[in-house]
């Protein structure tokens, strides 16, 4: 009976080690929740920079959008340009006559 008393915990005991339990388990979520926060505030960090750099990417491409269009319209102005310069050039021009 003494060998019985002496192996088995008191319930002091037992209540010690779910108190310790319970701070070691608190002690690790808030380390958890502090990792987590962390890596939110990285994410967050993360997310900024992302949305600036797709920003510029997206000025950039209204920029050569507008280089494009611009471009275009004076393409097509030197088309009708030329047509004219063409047109008065045959006028100009003797009709070469068939031998």
């Amino acid at each position: 009976m003494a060998d019985e008393m002496s192996t088995k915990p008191t319930i002091e005991t037992v209540l010690e080690r779910i108190n310790q339990f319970d701070k070691r388990s608190e002690s690790r979520f808030d380390q958890l929740e502090t990792r987590f926060d962390r890596l939110e505030a990285r994410f967050d960090q993360l997310d900024a920079e992302i949305t600036a750099r797709f920003e510029q990417v997206y000025i950039e491409i209204d920029r050569v959008a507008s280089v494009a269009h611009t471009t275009k319209g004076e393409m097509l102005g030197l088309r009708v340009e030329f047509r004219e310069l063409r047109t008065q050039l045959r006028e100009m021009l003797p009709i070469p006559q068939a031998s």
